[in-house]
Protein backbone atom coordinates (compact mmCIF):
# COMPACT_ATOMS: atom_id res chain seq x y z
CA UNK A 1 0.00 0.00 0.00
CA UNK A 2 2.81 2.43 0.83
CA UNK A 3 4.49 1.83 -2.51
CA UNK A 4 1.20 2.45 -4.32
CA UNK A 5 0.78 5.80 -2.56
CA UNK A 6 4.28 6.84 -3.52
CA UNK A 7 3.58 5.97 -7.16
CA UNK A 8 0.39 8.04 -7.20
CA UNK A 9 2.13 10.96 -5.51
CA UNK A 10 4.94 10.84 -8.05
CA UNK A 11 2.47 11.10 -10.97
CA UNK A 12 0.12 13.70 -9.52
CA UNK A 13 1.38 16.61 -11.72
CA UNK A 14 3.22 17.55 -14.93
CA UNK A 15 6.97 17.42 -15.02
CA UNK A 16 8.92 20.47 -16.21
CA UNK A 17 9.72 18.74 -19.49
CA UNK A 18 6.03 17.97 -20.11
CA UNK A 19 5.07 21.59 -19.40
CA UNK A 20 7.70 22.84 -21.84
CA UNK A 21 6.43 20.44 -24.52
CA UNK A 22 2.83 21.62 -24.04
CA UNK A 23 3.88 25.30 -24.24
CA UNK A 24 5.88 24.64 -27.40
CA UNK A 25 2.90 22.87 -29.02
CA UNK A 26 0.48 25.68 -28.11
CA UNK A 27 2.93 28.33 -29.34
CA UNK A 28 3.47 26.49 -32.64
CA UNK A 29 -0.28 26.17 -33.27
CA UNK A 30 -0.84 29.85 -32.42
CA UNK A 31 1.96 31.05 -34.69
CA UNK A 32 0.69 28.87 -37.54
CA UNK A 33 -2.90 30.10 -37.16
CA UNK A 34 -2.13 33.80 -36.66
CA UNK A 35 -1.51 34.74 -40.33
CA UNK A 36 -4.78 33.11 -41.33
CA UNK A 37 -6.63 34.97 -38.61
CA UNK A 38 -5.05 38.28 -39.63
CA UNK A 39 -5.89 37.69 -43.30
CA UNK A 40 -9.49 36.77 -42.44
CA UNK A 41 -9.81 39.90 -40.32
CA UNK A 42 -8.46 42.07 -43.13
CA UNK A 43 -10.76 40.46 -45.71
CA UNK A 44 -13.70 41.12 -43.42
CA UNK A 45 -12.79 44.79 -43.05
CA UNK A 46 -12.24 45.07 -46.81
CA UNK A 47 -15.66 43.61 -47.65
CA UNK A 48 -17.22 45.81 -44.98
CA UNK A 49 -15.65 48.95 -46.49
CA UNK A 50 -17.08 48.15 -49.94
CA UNK A 51 -20.49 47.31 -48.47
CA UNK A 52 -20.59 50.64 -46.59
CA UNK A 53 -20.04 52.53 -49.87
CA UNK A 54 -22.92 50.64 -51.53
CA UNK A 55 -25.15 51.41 -48.54
CA UNK A 56 -24.17 55.08 -48.78
CA UNK A 57 -25.32 55.25 -52.43
CA UNK A 58 -28.61 53.57 -51.57
CA UNK A 59 -29.13 55.87 -48.58
CA UNK A 60 -28.67 58.99 -50.73
CA UNK A 61 -31.19 57.65 -53.26
CA UNK A 62 -33.68 56.74 -50.52
CA UNK A 63 -33.41 60.15 -48.88
CA UNK A 64 -34.11 61.83 -52.21
CA UNK A 65 -37.14 59.61 -52.88
CA UNK A 66 -38.43 60.32 -49.38
CA UNK A 67 -37.79 64.05 -49.91
CA UNK A 68 -36.17 64.22 -46.50
CA UNK A 69 -35.81 67.69 -45.06
CA UNK A 70 -32.45 69.39 -44.65
CA UNK A 71 -31.26 71.25 -41.56
CA UNK A 72 -33.51 74.18 -42.49
CA UNK A 73 -36.45 71.77 -42.39
CA UNK A 74 -36.96 72.12 -46.13
CA UNK A 75 -36.40 69.80 -49.07
CA UNK A 76 -32.81 70.49 -50.18
CA UNK A 77 -32.94 72.04 -53.66
CA UNK A 78 -29.85 70.15 -54.81
CA UNK A 79 -30.82 66.81 -53.33
CA UNK A 80 -28.56 64.21 -51.76
CA UNK A 81 -25.26 63.03 -53.16
CA UNK A 82 -22.24 60.77 -52.78
CA UNK A 83 -18.75 62.07 -53.52
CA UNK A 84 -15.84 59.77 -54.42
CA UNK A 85 -12.38 61.28 -53.95
CA UNK A 86 -9.76 59.05 -55.62
CA UNK A 87 -7.03 61.17 -54.06
CA UNK A 88 -7.31 64.24 -51.91
CA UNK A 89 -4.68 66.91 -52.57
CA UNK A 90 -2.63 64.35 -54.53
CA UNK A 91 -2.30 62.20 -51.39
CA UNK A 92 -3.06 58.54 -52.22
CA UNK A 93 -3.45 57.73 -48.53
CA UNK A 94 -6.31 60.20 -48.09
CA UNK A 95 -9.20 58.74 -50.09
CA UNK A 96 -12.77 59.49 -49.05
CA UNK A 97 -16.38 58.72 -49.91
CA UNK A 98 -18.80 61.33 -48.56
CA UNK A 99 -22.58 61.33 -48.21
CA UNK A 100 -23.75 64.93 -48.41
CA UNK A 101 -26.58 67.39 -48.94
CA UNK A 102 -26.11 69.48 -52.09
CA UNK A 103 -26.86 72.64 -50.19
CA UNK A 104 -26.52 76.37 -50.70
CA UNK A 105 -22.89 77.33 -51.07
CA UNK A 106 -20.89 80.51 -51.33
CA UNK A 107 -19.87 81.14 -54.92
CA UNK A 108 -18.17 77.81 -55.77
CA UNK A 109 -17.08 79.17 -59.17
CA UNK A 110 -15.32 82.10 -57.56
CA UNK A 111 -16.74 84.57 -60.06
CA UNK A 112 -18.92 86.48 -57.61
CA UNK A 113 -22.16 85.48 -59.30
CA UNK A 114 -24.85 82.86 -58.76
CA UNK A 115 -26.30 80.57 -61.36
CA UNK A 116 -29.92 81.37 -62.22
CA UNK A 117 -30.05 78.65 -64.86
CA UNK A 118 -31.11 76.01 -62.35
CA UNK A 119 -34.64 75.78 -61.09
CA UNK A 120 -35.20 76.74 -57.46
CA UNK A 121 -37.08 74.28 -55.26
CA UNK A 122 -40.63 75.58 -54.75
CA UNK A 123 -40.50 75.44 -50.97
CA UNK A 124 -37.75 78.06 -50.81
CA UNK A 125 -38.88 81.67 -50.89
CA UNK A 126 -37.06 84.33 -52.90
CA UNK A 127 -35.52 85.83 -49.79
CA UNK A 128 -33.90 82.48 -49.01
CA UNK A 129 -31.69 82.74 -52.08
CA UNK A 130 -31.15 86.49 -52.26
CA UNK A 131 -27.42 86.30 -51.57
CA UNK A 132 -26.64 82.63 -52.04
CA UNK A 133 -25.36 80.46 -54.86
CA UNK A 134 -27.71 77.68 -55.88
CA UNK A 135 -26.65 74.07 -55.43
CA UNK A 136 -24.41 73.11 -58.31
CA UNK A 137 -24.71 69.33 -58.57
CA UNK A 138 -21.23 68.67 -57.20
CA UNK A 139 -19.68 68.35 -53.76
CA UNK A 140 -18.32 71.65 -52.46
CA UNK A 141 -16.07 71.27 -49.43
CA UNK A 142 -17.11 73.85 -46.84
CA UNK A 143 -20.25 74.74 -48.77
CA UNK A 144 -22.29 71.54 -48.82
CA UNK A 145 -23.29 69.59 -45.73
CA UNK A 146 -21.36 66.33 -45.22
CA UNK A 147 -23.61 63.81 -43.46
CA UNK A 148 -21.08 60.99 -43.13
CA UNK A 149 -17.61 60.17 -44.39
CA UNK A 150 -15.84 56.89 -45.12
CA UNK A 151 -12.05 57.09 -44.86
CA UNK A 152 -11.19 54.48 -47.47
CA UNK A 153 -7.56 54.08 -46.37
CA UNK A 154 -8.52 53.38 -42.80
CA UNK A 155 -7.64 50.50 -42.53
CA UNK A 156 -4.49 51.28 -44.55
CA UNK A 157 -4.56 48.07 -46.61
CA UNK A 158 -7.78 49.12 -48.44
CA UNK A 159 -7.46 51.50 -51.39
CA UNK A 160 -9.40 52.91 -54.31
CA UNK A 161 -7.25 51.66 -57.18
CA UNK A 162 -9.20 53.20 -60.08
CA UNK A 163 -12.09 55.59 -60.73
CA UNK A 164 -13.34 55.60 -64.32
CA UNK A 165 -16.53 55.84 -66.35
CA UNK A 166 -18.38 56.42 -69.61
CA UNK A 167 -19.14 59.93 -70.79
CA UNK A 168 -22.80 60.78 -71.22
CA UNK A 169 -22.44 62.82 -74.41
CA UNK A 170 -20.71 60.34 -76.71
CA UNK A 171 -20.05 57.16 -74.74
CA UNK A 172 -16.32 57.85 -74.76
CA UNK A 173 -14.23 56.45 -71.95
CA UNK A 174 -13.56 58.68 -68.98
CA UNK A 175 -10.14 57.40 -68.00
CA UNK A 176 -9.03 56.69 -64.45
CA UNK A 177 -6.28 58.97 -63.17
CA UNK A 178 -4.93 60.05 -59.77
CA UNK A 179 -6.96 63.01 -58.57
CA UNK A 180 -10.20 61.89 -60.21
CA UNK A 181 -13.45 62.57 -58.39
CA UNK A 182 -17.01 61.38 -59.01
CA UNK A 183 -20.15 63.06 -57.69
CA UNK A 184 -23.52 61.27 -57.80
CA UNK A 185 -26.56 63.44 -57.12
CA UNK A 186 -30.13 62.25 -56.44
CA UNK A 187 -32.70 65.06 -56.66
CA UNK A 188 -36.08 64.93 -54.87
CA UNK A 189 -38.77 63.86 -55.29
CA UNK A 190 -38.03 61.19 -57.93
CA UNK A 191 -34.31 60.68 -57.29
CA UNK A 192 -33.42 62.06 -60.72
CA UNK A 193 -29.77 61.06 -61.01
CA UNK A 194 -26.75 62.86 -62.40
CA UNK A 195 -23.10 61.82 -62.32
CA UNK A 196 -20.14 64.16 -62.78
CA UNK A 197 -16.52 63.21 -63.25
CA UNK A 198 -14.09 65.81 -61.91
CA UNK A 199 -17.07 68.16 -61.36
CA UNK A 200 -17.50 69.01 -65.07
CA UNK A 201 -17.82 65.83 -67.15
CA UNK A 202 -21.36 64.34 -67.26
CA UNK A 203 -21.14 60.55 -67.01
CA UNK A 204 -23.53 57.78 -67.96
CA UNK A 205 -21.92 55.43 -65.45
CA UNK A 206 -18.80 54.97 -63.38
CA UNK A 207 -16.75 52.19 -61.82
CA UNK A 208 -14.68 52.31 -58.64
CA UNK A 209 -12.09 49.58 -57.99
CA UNK A 210 -11.38 48.85 -54.34
CA UNK A 211 -8.23 46.83 -53.61
CA UNK A 212 -7.25 44.71 -50.65
CA UNK A 213 -3.55 45.44 -51.01
CA UNK A 214 -2.28 42.58 -48.86
CA UNK A 215 -3.92 39.94 -51.06
CA UNK A 216 -4.30 41.74 -54.41
CA UNK A 217 -8.07 41.22 -54.21
CA UNK A 218 -10.38 43.65 -56.02
CA UNK A 219 -14.06 44.56 -55.72
CA UNK A 220 -15.54 46.84 -58.38
CA UNK A 221 -18.58 48.99 -57.62
CA UNK A 222 -20.50 49.72 -60.84
CA UNK A 223 -23.17 52.41 -60.92
CA UNK A 224 -25.39 53.53 -63.81
CA UNK A 225 -27.44 56.74 -63.76
CA UNK A 226 -30.46 54.95 -65.29
CA UNK A 227 -30.65 51.83 -63.13
CA UNK A 228 -29.41 53.75 -60.02
CA UNK A 229 -28.50 50.45 -58.37
CA UNK A 230 -24.91 49.75 -57.39
CA UNK A 231 -23.41 46.40 -58.38
CA UNK A 232 -20.39 44.81 -56.73
CA UNK A 233 -18.20 42.68 -58.99
CA UNK A 234 -15.55 40.35 -57.58
CA UNK A 235 -12.38 40.42 -59.70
Amino acid sequence: MENWRKLISARSGFTLVELIVVIVIITTITVAALPGFINSFRRGQFENSVAKVVVMLEKARTQALASELDFDQKIPPGGYGVFFDFTSEADPTNQKVILFVDSWNNDPDGDGSSSDAREVNVNYADEDIASRTLPDGIYTDGGDIALSTIEVNSPPYVQIAALRGEQLADGAEWVSAPGNTVTVIFKPPYAETTIFGNSITPLQNFEADFNLVTESSTRTIKFNRVTTTAQVIQN
